[in-house]
């Protein structure tokens, strides 16, 4: 099937002076079945730091508390360090939640 120009013209503004204001948004749509796994991801990652100083028998609910809302917080991103220094983050907001 053919189909000229004149049948389907495209759509020329009337007069643009290229001072118009303009807000462009672009957001990316996270499913949320995505971000329940990228939340359940974060937790594990929390606890695991916790895991390795304390032992897993030793983990308490308080812990667990703080995890659940780091991990829901995605704005914080988790640090890009080694081990020693991922632990250390978790044990200094540790030490300064329970000094509040």
């Amino acid at each position: 099937m053919f189909y000229s120009g004149s049948q389907y013209p495209l759509y020329v503004p009337p007069y643009i002076s290229g001072y118009e204001k303009v807000k462009i948004t672009i957001t990316k749509r996270t499913p949320t079945e995505e971000m329940e796994q990228r939340i359940k991801m974060r937790y594990a990652f929390a606890l695991s730091a916790f895991s390795r100083m304390f032992t897993p028998g030793r983990i308490t609910q308080d812990m667990k508390e703080l995890c659940n809302q780091w991990s829901e917080n995605v704005d914080d991103l988790p640090p890009s360090w080694d081990l020693y220094r991922v632990d250390r983050y978790f044990l200094e907001i540790w030490k300064s939640r329970s000094q509040q």
